[in-house]
Parts: C-alpha cells; sequence; structure tokens
C-alpha cells in the first residue's frame, strides 16, 4: 500500500521530469512543425549539453555559468547541423532526414566517447542547491525543486512567446505558409534556423539540468530521443501544447509506475501511446493545432 507522502514524493517527481522532457520535445516538435524534419539528432544535442556542462563546470568552477554556456555551445552546434546538412534537403524525401539526423547522432556519439571517454561523470550540484526540503514526513531534494521551477519558467515563457509575441507570429506563420512569408519580406531560411537553434539550446539546457541529477554518459542522447519522440506523438506532431501535456503526462507515468513496477516504467510510457493513438491517431492536440 502506498502512502500519500510516497505519492507526493512521486508527483513531484513525476512533474519534474516531465517539465525537463517538455524542454526536449518542445524543441523537436518545434523543428517537425516547421521544418518537417523528424530530428534524431536531437538527442545527440541534450546529451552534447550535459558534457558540455560538466566541462565549463570542471573547468571553471561554477554550476551557474555551465547552465548557460552549455546551451549556448549546444545551440551553435545546432546551427551549424541546420545550415551545413539539413538545408540542401528541405523539400525533399523525409527519410533523407531521418537517415541523415540518425548517423549525425551516431557519430556525435562517437566524437564524445573519443574526447570525454565512455565513464560516466556527473555535474557538481552546487552548495545553495544542495540539501532537502522538509515538510512533516515529506522530504525532497532542493536540486530537484530547482530543475521543476527552472523547467516550468522556461516553457511557461516560451508558450507566451510563441502564442502572443511578434517572433511567435512569425514562427507560425512559417510553418503555414513560408512563400507569404517571404513575400512579406522575411527571410524564412534565418527563421528556420532561428528555431533549430532555439530548439538545441533548450535540449542543451535539459541536458545541465539532468546532468547535475543523473549521470552523464554517451548512450543518455538515445535513452532521451525515445521518449521525445513518444511525447511528440502522444501530443500530436508538430503541436508545442501537446507536447507540453504529453511530457507531463509521459512524466507521471513513469514516477507512479515506478511505485507499482520499476522493471515495466516503459511497458506503461509505450502503452499509453498505444491508447492515444488507437483513440486519436493525431495525438491529443494534433487535429487542433492543424486546423
Amino acid at each position: 500500500m502506498v502512502d500519500a507522502t510516497t505519492l507526493i514524493r512521486a508527483t513531484l517527481l513525476g512533474l519534474q521530469l516531465g517539465m525537463t522532457l517538455a524542454l526536449v520535445a518542445a524543441g523537436l516538435t518545434l523543428i517537425f512543425g516547421m521544418l518537417d524534419v523528424i530530428n534524431f539528432a536531437h538527442g545527440a544535442l541534450y546529451m552534447l549539453g550535459a558534457y558540455f556542462g560538466v566541462t565549463v563546470a570542471t573547468e571553471l568552477g561554477s554550476f551557474w555559468l555551465a547552465l548557460v554556456i552549455a546551451p549556448l555551445l549546444v545551440a551553435v552546434v545546432g546551427g551549424a547541423i541546420e545550415i551545413l546538412s539539413l538545408r540542401p534537403l528541405y523539400g525533399r524525401n523525409p527519410l533523407y532526414h531521418i537517415l541523415l539526423t540518425f548517423g549525425i547522432a551516431i557519430m556525435t556519439q562517437g566524437l564524445v566517447v573519443e574526447i570525454w571517454g565512455a565513464q560516466s561523470l556527473r555535474i557538481q550540484v552546487p552548495d545553495a542547491l544542495s540539501g532537502t526540503l522538509t515538510y512533516g514526513s515529506l522530504s525532497y531534494p532542493v536540486y530537484w525543486m530547482f530543475v521543476l521551477a527552472v523547467s516550468t519558467v522556461l516553457i511557461g515563457a516560451i508558450w507566451l512567446a510563441i502564442s502572443r509575441s511578434d517572433i511567435g507570429i512569425i514562427i507560425r506563420a512559417s510553418a503555414h505558409d513560408t512563400e507569404m512569408v517571404d513575400a512579406l519580406g522575411f527571410d524564412v531560411s534565418r527563421v528556420f534556423t532561428g528555431v533549430v537553434v532555439f530548439g538545441a539550446a533548450l535540449a542543451g539546457v535539459a541536458g545541465v539540468l539532468l546532468g547535475a541529477s543523473r549521470s552523464v554518459n554517451p548512450g543518455m542522447g538515445f535513452g532521451v530521443i525515445i521518449q521525445a519522440f513518444v511525447i511528440v506523438v502522444i501530443g500530436g506532431l508538430g503541436s508545442f501544447r501537446g507536447a507540453v501535456f504529453s511530457a507531463l503526462l509521459i512524466g507521471l507515468v513513469t514516477a507512479y509506475g515506478a511505485l507499482i513496477a520499476p522493471s515495466l516504467t516503459d511497458l506503461f510510457m509505450f502503452a499509453l501511446m498505444a491508447v492515444v493513438l488507437i483513440i486519436k491517431p493525431s495525438g491529443l492536440f494534433g487535429a487542433t493545432e492543424a486546423a
């Protein structure tokens, strides 16, 4: 029997995991929604964020600098990938994008092993975020609360920017009618590059945040990209709102599933995806966003 304290702790953990995964899935769904590119290299960018964070935190001795510098470095890598490899393939068979980005992910993993080695690393949590918060019988790590707060603020800011700002209008318009946006004087290719760069930076932030609470290893990119694709499919391809809601759903399913059967958490996740696709093949918000 699960007591109330354990249930509350699992809920907080699920929300924290969900909001962090939303950072990865948000970039992935924005890139697909605008460019029609299924970017398998997005998990590799998340991994690079963690490794860049390890290097910056070790060399400069500051987690806070790592949280700022590492995502910027990942953004540069994302921009280079878009300009040098994805851009020449726009308008072609989507299979080309899948094979290309999958190849980039494999090459990135190999480079990581060559540069940082195959052993697991860790980003040191700053003293200000160490320890636990205690309320009655409930205790929860301060750092995990920090991750939940930062992820929530970032996702909220992105949501407002997409729905309310002029930049958001341009992004949404470019996704639906590139020729009209071009005719209005906006360089659509720069908008595309900006979306990829922004999505890469979000993946980098998630890599640093989780790199301080999990082990940083060369296989972490492939693990998170599977979860991110499940989130995007459940939420609806190209739907930012769907990505956020389904990320929270997957986070809670994972946390509650760990209480029931820790070895079957992946089964619960894929079972949820199957149920959603059977009931609504376009995803939870796919049809709404398309309309």
